[in-house]
């Protein structure tokens, strides 16, 4: 008698646990989908209120540059998703955990890069526009812009899909544009990357971010001047990115960003920013630099410049993209320049 009472206490304590296992796995899956569902209500409506970059700071052997507050501060930087239960960080960190990200194909990124052959005959000039998706029209124009120009896109934008799939018709390669702590009080939007975070938040929103659309090839960071920097978030990140075969592109909000060494000690495929084409937006000023990014694409073989869907660098692409043919330079997707800095064909 004793013996069965016992048989049947340990039953039902084992079931309490596996049900409590399952409500708290639940909890992380509606956790993932409510931060994202957070991140598009709470994205800006438009440009004029979308966050950019710092200016960069300087950068041996590359132009110089100054990193700079604006003018007016904006609001302090804020955690704005939720804070999470304990037990839906527990529940996130093990479906976040690396383990359990899908690693059937280890070089996604090729698999979404957009086609480029010849690497070797002419210098490699890769236009990256970010902040792609928050102004609808400006972002249209950016991608029906000619040539094979990569959109990254901001992940708390609204219907991801539906402007991917734009993007993509019109012969453009995607990214994930993902939002990370800058140093200073500009605000990098919500479900940012933040040192602050413990690990557990940090993979979720990583994951969340990652899973906000499908088709592109890697990932460059919005802001992250301060993030960027943080080796152990950094890690947590492109450990994600190594798990589900994606390319890291190191925006370089500043000059103490171990994103890119970090991804070739971890083998993730990466490349740097070498050009921020529009700190100053203005028209003269787009032309500069995209003059700049010429000179040192035929010095090293290869740029990546990255601009933003401002009129004035809209307007500037659309009168230099028809001449690079005639300078001898080759218009490529942010991947054919990734793959001549490592080697690769």
């Amino acid at each position: 008698m004793i013996g069965g009472l016992l048989v049947l206490f340990g039953a039902s304590v084992l079931g309490g646990y596996w049900v409590a296992a399952r409500l708290d796995l639940r909890e992380g899956n509606t956790l993932a989908r409510e931060t994202l569902d957070d991140m598009k209500r709470s994205a800006p409506a438009s440009s004029d209120s979308a966050p950019r970059y710092a200016r960069i700071e300087d950068l041996p052997g590359l132009p110089k540059y100054t990193e700079a507050e604006p003018d007016e501060a904006r609001t302090a930087l804020e955690d704005k998703p939720r804070a999470a239960k304990p037990q839906q960080l527990a529940a996130a960190a093990s479906s976040a955990d690396t383990t359990n990200l899908p690693t059937s194909n280890p070089q996604t990124w090729r698999r979404n890069a957009l086609p480029f052959a010849d690497l070797n005959s002419k210098p490699l000039v890769a236009i990256v526009i970010d902040d792609v998706g928050l102004d609808r029209p400006r972002s249209k124009r950016a991608w029906e812009l000619p040539g094979p120009l990569t959109m990254s896109f901001l992940p708390y934008a609204k219907d991801l899909g539906e402007q991917a799939r734009a993007a993509r018709a019109h012969n453009k390669e995607l990214m994930l544009h993902v939002p990370m702590e800058p140093n200073g009080r500009q605000d990098p939007g919500p479900g940012a990357l933040l040192v602050s975070l413990p690990d557990a938040e940090l993979r979720l929103r990583t994951q969340v971010a990652l899973d906000s659309f499908d088709g592109y090839a890697g990932v460059n960071n919005h802001m992250g001047s301060r993030f960027t920097a943080f080796r152990p978030g950094m890690d947590t990140v492109l450990r994600q990115l190594k798990a589900r075969g994606l390319m890291f592109l190191d925006s370089r909000t500043t000059s103490q960003s171990v994103g890119d060494q970090l991804a070739q000690e971890m083998g993730v495929p990466s490349i740097v920013r070498h050009v921020f084409l529009d700190d100053d937006e203005s028209i003269d000023a787009v032309h500069r630099k995209l003059a700049e990014a010429e000179a040192l694409a035929r010095r090293q073989g290869f740029v990546i410049a990255i601009g933003h869907p401002h009129e004035a660098t809209l307007q500037a692409l659309s009168e230099w993209l028809p001449t690079v043919q005639g300078k001898g330079l080759a218009l490529a997707p942010a991947t054919a320049a990734m793959r001549k800095r490592n080697g690769w064909n």
